[in-house]
């Protein structure tokens, strides 16, 4: 189900720092630079921060800026984007019905989501994938693993060029010695690029495409990436600014991937950082990365 990542290939410690410093030079010429923050994600690594960062022009497919982007880390709730990918294609295919009744799984999750605290023990598939996307619901994401299983799954994310980010276990809210260290790892290279394949409904057909486009649509998270930009949580064509993205949270890890859409450009970003969380100003220095990010970002699209 993918490959864990090594203390020693997923560390970007402070002695790595000057290795983040010089991918500077893997910006592509002509591309504009994040230099605020790639800056920000200098000191980070310094304090001993993890750091995953992908991001590239959708139309182009360029890369704009990319640092350990191939390292799979931690993405908690980020994780539900290929189980979603997954069933709205058997949904397209015809081999699951929106209609059809799925049942609420009776365990314990971690925090999130809206389906524990509803009288209704089963809803309509269509309906338990809005709540999976909506708030990455982990009773919803477990009621959709069940239905299509893992090896599904995890052919779908091969297809599109997942072949390091994996879903490695359902979310749980405590992990004992003979789970899984984490539901899902992702690196920040492949969340970018399948939302950009999203986009251009490149290898996903273009059903899928807008159905996907459709259910992200309704993922209220603007408050990492999209603070900056005055994001409005549920997109407005009209408002000239378009952000879909999805947003994991979990203890010492805040990750985020999406496609921002403006005037002039489209990026498709993701941004995975793992840090000590002991220390509320270190989550504040996490936090503000994720909004340096989107005020650069909000410079090239709007």
């Amino acid at each position: 189900m993918g490959t864990q990542p090594s203390k020693k290939s997923a560390s970007l410690r402070g002695e790595r720092r000057s290795e983040l410093t010089e991918r500077r030079a893997r910006h592509a010429p002509g591309t504009p630079r994040l230099t605020t923050t790639l800056n920000a994600l200098d000191e980070l690594a310094g304090a001993g921060v993890q750091i995953g960062i992908h991001v590239s022009d959708v139309e182009t497919g360029r890369t704009v800026l990319s640092a350990d982007a191939h390292v799979p880390m931690p993405i908690a709730g980020l994780g539900v984007l290929p189980v979603l990918l997954e069933v709205t294609t058997q949904m397209h295919e015809g081999a699951l019905e929106p209609q059809q009744r799925v049942r609420r799984p009776d365990e314990r999750v971690p925090p999130g989501g809206i389906w524990r605290y509803l009288a209704v023990d089963d809803l309509e598939l269509g309906d338990v994938a809005a709540l999976a996307a909506t708030t990455s619901d982990p009773t919803a994401a477990n009621a959709l693993l069940d239905l299509v299983g893992y090896e599904a799954v995890t052919r779908r994310m091969s297809r599109v060029g997942m072949v390091r980010s994996a879903i490695l276990d359902r979310f749980r809210d405590r992990r004992g010695p003979d789970d899984a260290p984490h539901a899902a790892i992702g690196t920040a290279r492949e969340y970018a690029e399948v939302f950009q394949r999203i986009a251009r409904a490149d290898g996903i057909p273009r059903g899928v495409s807008d159905e996907m486009t459709a259910l992200l649509a309704l993922h209220p998270d603007a408050t990492l990436v999209g603070a900056p930009m005055a994001a409005d949580p549920f997109p407005d064509a009209g408002c000239g600014l378009s952000l879909w993205n999805l947003v994991g949270r979990g203890p010492g890890m805040r990750a985020e991937a999406g496609l921002a859409m403006g005037r002039s450009a489209a990026l498709a970003y993701a941004l995975f950082l793992s840090f000590d969380d002991s220390s509320l100003i270190m989550r504040h220095h996490a936090h503000k990365a994720f909004h340096l990010l989107g005020e650069d970002i909000l410079e090239i699209v709007a």
